[in-house]
């Protein structure tokens, strides 16, 4: 049974970091607003998790805000999405007291992915 739940392990983090972008869509927002809720959602998971530091975060926020002009309100979507990340990372905590083998295989891999989500988020978008 523990080698059945180790199979699922990158199906998880995927559900998880999803789920982490799906959120804003039921508001009604535009693209922008969705995506700068989104990455204060990821910035406070990888400051908690992934060891980036504060200083690291406000310099992606700063480059992000450039990139993403059709926010309508930048820094109210980034902190709500900060917000918002406060149960997942609850229960990323309650599962490094249950199970610090799962919780160190799923932080691999969800720092993996948000470090290259980032990186892309920072990507002007493609002209068409």
């Amino acid at each position: 049974m523990k080698n059945l739940s180790y199979c699922y392990r990158p199906l998880c983090a995927a559900l998880c970091l999803s789920m982490l972008s799906l959120a804003p869509l039921a508001s009604g927002a535009s693209d922008a607003d969705m995506s700068a809720q989104a990455a204060g959602e990821r910035a406070s998971f990888a400051q908690a998790f992934c060891g980036v530091s504060p200083a690291r975060i406000g310099a992606y926020k700063e480059r992000l805000r450039k990139v993403l002009t059709g926010a309508a309100d930048f820094d109210q979507r980034w902190d709500a999405g900060w917000q918002r990340a406060d149960k997942t990372n609850s229960q990323m905590n309650a599962l490094r007291e249950r199970d610090p083998q799962e919780f160190a295989a799923r932080i691999k891999i969800n720092c993996e992915r948000l470090k290259w989500m980032a990186g892309n988020a920072l990507r002007s978008p493609a002209r068409k």
